[in-house]
């Protein structure tokens, strides 16, 4: 039971937090405008991403619902066959279904996903503008890759 809950409220959370984050920066900052958080590595913006990772394949809304659909019906099944035993694991497979939640609601409200922070290093590097539902699938799926190595490097020793 401490495993749903803990599956459960990190879903619920991250979306939320990802659709509030959204909401604020899509309502206070205008399309053209900018906030500077940290000078060189740090903005916050309107982006609209209708494609899937980086803007690829844009226009393609339909179809990347459907992905994404699918994509929380295999989370939720690795969920339910999952051995729940472990905190990390529940916490991490919730935060990627977050994820994929949040980014699913603004393609079905909005036609596209609303994306906001702008990540770079000076003029040299700039990272794809992305979202807290990005970030919350990036952590989840670092977590699950952690949880993989802790496990098997545990196995190899026993």
């Amino acid at each position: 039971m401490k495993a749903i809950v803990t599956f459960v409220i990190t879903a619920a959370v991250g979306v939320i937090f990802d659709i509030v984050t959204k909401g604020i920066v899509f309502s206070q900052i205008s399309e053209f405008d900018k906030i500077t958080l940290i000078p060189g590595l740090i903005n916050i913006l309107q982006g609209k991403n209708n494609g899937v990772v980086f803007g690829m394949f844009p226009g393609r809304t339909s179809l990347f619902i459907v992905f994404s659909m699918v994509a929380i019906a295999i989370i939720i099944f690795i969920f339910i066959k999952s051995d729940k035993a472990h905190f990390i694991s529940n916490l991490a497979l919730g935060l990627v279904l977050a994820g994929a939640l949040g980014n699913l609601w603004d393609r079905i409200r909005y036609g596209y996903v609303r994306d906001f922070i702008d990540l770079h290093i000076g003029n040299k590097f700039h990272w794809p503008t992305f979202n807290i539902a990005d970030s919350l699938i990036c952590v989840g799926v670092a977590l699950m890759v952690f949880c993989s190595f802790a496990a098997s490097k545990t196995k190899t020793v026993l």
